[in-house]
């Protein structure tokens, strides 16, 4: 798809995009309406701040009209079981946005609910949400059809290690099912050597990240950049890397994350066009591979010879104004901030 026909297909959802019901539900800071409302999460920092909620709503809103907003799951669930016997299911976009919850299932109980009413949403199935909450599996699973990824293996606090199957001189060292950031500072990257220097530092990670097993990977040195794929229709299609230029870093940590303290260009400023192809093929083989729906995104380290790895993939990733999908659409694409939004519900709608 050339920038023509995305802009053609953007316009064909907009002379229709008024027939539809609009929902937004997102975790909010701050706005959590009553204790039952409550659910367990791993951060407030995954969720939006008021500031980056009303830039996402007044977009959505500037093309539809009207939105229904939902701050927690369970608002929404009671609204749809208190109402289910006049919903125009057809006519209904839920842009889900939702984060709360721990571990694999975190990001899932929307989807699943969602499909049990024959509800339509932005983002991939249940399952395929689940399965890319855990980054041991989709690891081993990608590796084996050929899809670069670090040398991968779990470790569980005070049980034996075997750091013979790497090949960095460093390690990283992240949760297996929180987002990518979470918990991460510069001393989870560690230098890799015997075993039984590593595994007092591994557990001491793992009693720092409230985590009994934790993810050890090669780090990869070198630059990061992330890929949007999109899926329409039966096909997957992945677009041009961006970039990040992580400030005082190699990495984004928590506090990295939390202030915006990096930036974005297009990796093709800096990397070759065959590279930059081969990584988007990955991202898009990826993508068919775990069966994402509707959006993802697929974040990758090349390191200085060009050589590249997936490291992290977003189910449902941050489409704040200071995203790197931001940057892509306004930057690269030379798009609207709201045309993000416009396609995610053409998407939806098939």
């Amino acid at each position: 798809m050339n920038i023509d026909d995305l802009k053609q297909y953007l316009q064909h959802f907009y002379d229709q995009r008024f027939e539809y019901n609009v929902w937004v539900i997102a975790n909010v800071s701050n706005t959590i309406q009553n204790e039952e409302d409550f659910i367990e999460h791993t951060s407030f920092s995954e969720f939006f701040s008021k500031a980056e909620f009303a830039s996402i709503i007044s977009a959505i809103t500037e093309l539809y009209g009207y939105v229904r907003i939902f701050y927690s799951e369970t608002e929404l669930m009671t609204y749809v079981l208190n109402n289910k016997s006049r919903l125009n299911t057809e006519k209904i976009i839920i842009y889900n946005f939702a984060r709360d919850g721990i571990c694999e299932g975190k990001k899932s109980l929307i989807p699943a609910f969602c499909n049990l009413f024959g509800l339509k949403y932005t983002g991939s199935n249940p399952f395929v949400i689940s399965l890319l909450r855990n980054k041991k599996i989709y690891t081993s699973y990608l590796e084996a059809y050929n899809i670069p990824v670090p040398v991968t293996m779990s470790y569980k606090k005070n049980r034996n290690f075997s750091s013979h199957i790497f090949q960095e001189e460093y390690l990283i060292v992240k949760h297996i099912y929180e987002s990518a950031s979470i918990g991460m500072t510069e001393q989870n990257i560690i230098k890799n050597c015997e075993d039984y220097l590593l595994e007092p530092i591994l557990n001491e990670l793992c009693s720092n990240m409230k985590s009994d097993e934790i993810l050890v990977q090669d780090y990869i040195r070198g630059r990061e950049c992330e890929v949007f794929v999109i899926k329409k229709g039966d096909e997957y299609l992945a677009f041009p890397p961006i970039e990040l230029s992580i400030h005082n870093s190699e990495i984004i940590t928590t506090s990295i994350s939390d202030t915006f303290d990096y930036s974005f260009s297009p990796l093709g400023r800096n990397v070759t066009n065959p590279i930059c192809n081969a990584i988007m093929n990955a991202a898009k083989k990826a993508a068919e591979l775990l069966g994402v729906d509707t959006y993802a995104r697929f974040d990758f380290r090349v390191n200085p010879e060009g050589d590249f790895y997936l490291i992290d993939i977003a189910g449902t990733p941050y489409i704040t104004r200071h995203s790197s999908i931001a940057y892509l659409f306004i930057n690269c694409l030379e798009l609207k901030y709201t045309d993000i939004f416009l396609l995610l519900g053409a998407l939806t709608q098939k």
